[in-house]
């Protein structure tokens, strides 16, 4: 079994090829066989039959049993033209009257079929001789003119025909076993030829690498078999380019958000080194230093909890938390940071979500961050909370520019910011909106945004019922 499973797939089709060929031909030369056996059987049984009432009439012509010993001359010519034939001739008692063929041994007793009963093949019996050969004989009483009975055995060791028969069935094995040696080689050859496109597909499979990404395999050269087959990696392929490309994009954001925060503490400290400060400059100079390193450590948090998310390393605590309760928590934490840029917080919500408070709070509080961010002063954020038969939605609901429509699709992608001068990177990092998705793909909910130009953004959070 391992060998099977360590042979190339056109070892393993061509050796169902020689394993169905070999079955095929074997079956057939049998069935030929038997029945080629069958018919020259039953021809011999019937010269049997009509040997045994060719005795049974010369028998009935013969005066007495002393004038078949004095004259036996007309059953051994009736046996004369079969050097197989052995006929015997017996008294009732036993004694032997005549044997035609003594070297092939004498017969055992077998059932005698009466004078007055047409023989047929059902009273032919296989026997063995007393010299160790196969027959098949039959029995019968015989009348005499005297009125006397004589025990007649007709039998034959072998045929012409069977022995015909020994090197026909040699031949069939012969020819078996050749016709199976031709189909498994001529299959092997049409399978490897049939997959030969296989092997071109992986040609054009190793060619692809990381640096090659955009290479497709050629599924017009490929049989209509394979399309499903190369279309499937063809598609895998895309997936890969695209994540590819979003990590190769990742890591260009990832060093250029990194390198701003280094860059201001190194040319900040350079500066300050330059001579002599102020006690006061030198503690001007640690709490930007502070908020530097506090900048550089939500990043990493952040960044840690999306690589825990995505490995599902995150410990979930789910339970009914209360719309009301939690919406008017938020909106309080915020209150301070909203009375300082003009805009006010309302809530309406009623019923609970089935969710984890800690992420939910985090998820809330970065959507009411970026919603305070871009809400003009003097007007209102609005958060909606309600709960269906199907789970629950939250909506944050604020006014403002809007969000163009080409950027709503990579909203949730990390450090993607639909502004291009990439400006506010002090108080955000461009993970906010990914760490949003993630913790509803945590709670098998969804996220979704519509936005209208100069008019009302809204995010909806939407988790599933318990």
């Amino acid at each position: 079994m391992k060998l099977i499973q360590h042979m190339s797939l056109t070892s393993r089709i061509g050796l169902l090829f020689f394993l169905v060929a070999i079955l095929t031909f074997s079956a057939v030369g049998t069935y030929l066989y038997r029945s080629l056996f069958s018919q020259l059987e039953y021809r011999d049984d019937q010269e049997l039959i009509g040997k045994i009432t060719l005795m049974r009439h010369l028998a009935e012509e013969s005066a007495s049993i002393a004038a078949i010993r004095a004259n036996p001359h007309y059953f051994l010519d009736a046996a004369a033209s079969h050097d197989r034939l052995i006929v015997m001739l017996k008294e009732v008692d036993g004694k032997l009257i005549l044997h035609t063929n003594p070297d092939q041994g004498s017969l055992p007793v077998i059932s005698v079929l009466p004078a007055d009963m047409t023989a047929d093949q059902r009273a032919i019996t296989l026997l063995w001789t007393s010299s160790g050969l196969a027959a098949r004989a039959i029995a019968s009483k015989g009348k005499l003119n005297s009125g006397e009975q004589i025990l007649i055995v007709v039998a034959r060791t072998a045929s012409d025909r069977m022995e015909l028969l020994k090197a026909y069935r040699i031949e069939v094995w012969i020819a078996a076993l050749v016709g199976t040696l031709l189909v498994a080689f001529s299959g092997y050859l049409l399978v490897r030829r049939g997959l030969r496109p296989l092997r071109l597909i992986a040609a054009q499979a190793r060619s692809i690498t990381a640096h090659r990404l955009d290479k497709r395999l050629d599924i017009a050269s490929t049989p209509q078999e394979l399309h499903d087959m190369v279309q499937a990696f063809n598609a895998m392929l895309d997936r890969l380019d695209s994540s590819f490309q979003r990590l190769s994009q990742f890591s260009a954001d990832l060093a250029h958000d990194l390198r701003t925060p280094i860059n201001n503490l190194m040319v900040q400290t350079q500066v300050a080194l330059v001579q002599a400060r102020s006690v006061e400059d030198y503690q001007a100079l640690l709490i930007s230093n502070v908020e530097e390193y506090e900048r550089l450590a939500r990043m990493v948090e952040s960044m840690l909890f999306l690589a825990r998310a995505e490995h599902t390393h995150v410990v979930m605590n789910k339970s009914p938390v209360s719309l009301p309760e939690e919406l008017q928590r938020i909106a309080d934490y915020f209150e301070g940071l909203a009375e300082e840029t003009g805009v006010r917080i309302v809530v309406h919500a009623q019923g609970k979500v089935y969710a984890d408070a800690i992420l939910l709070r985090r998820a809330l509080g970065n959507l009411v961050a970026n919603a305070i961010r871009y809400t003009p002063a003097g007007e209102v954020i609005s958060l909606h909370g309600e709960t269906r038969i199907d789970g629950a939605t939250i909506r944050i609901v604020n006014p403002g520019p809007g969000i163009a429509s080409e950027h709503i699709p990579h909203l949730f992608e990390r450090f993607y910011r639909a502004d291009a001068a990439r400006t506010n990177t002090a108080s955000s990092a461009g993970l906010g909106l990914a760490i949003v998705q993630s913790i509803m793909v945590l709670h098998g909910g969804k996220v979704a945004v519509r936005s209208a130009k100069d008019g009302l953004t809204v995010f909806s959070l939407i988790f599933p019922a318990k």
